[in-house]
């Protein structure tokens, strides 16, 4: 985690609430991520709808600070797909 403990806790509490993936495009693409709109050997954190469509995004993300205020923000979204989330 980062140098910076209150961030590291407040994406520990929002983390539950998530699915974090991670798709390696360095030597191809992974299935789906050219309907991310993503470049290769680029790093984002995006945040997606159950339906796949994108919320938010962060490119490059340095800090987990700006992750946490990604998260913190899509959640206050009225999200009507969100009600019945599918897991997987």
């Amino acid at each position: 985690m980062e140098k910076n403990p209150e961030a590291d806790r407040a994406f520990a509490k929002l983390a539950s609430k998530f699915v974090i993936l991670h798709f390696d495009t360095a030597n191809g693409r992974a299935p789906h991520v050219g309907l991310l709109k993503v470049k290769r050997n680029q790093t984002y954190a995006l945040v997606l709808r159950p339906d796949g469509t994108e919320i938010d995004r962060i490119e490059k993300p340095v800090e987990l600070k700006s992750m946490v205020s990604l998260m913190k923000t899509s959640l206050k979204e009225k999200r009507p797909l969100d009600e019945k989330p599918t897991h997987l």
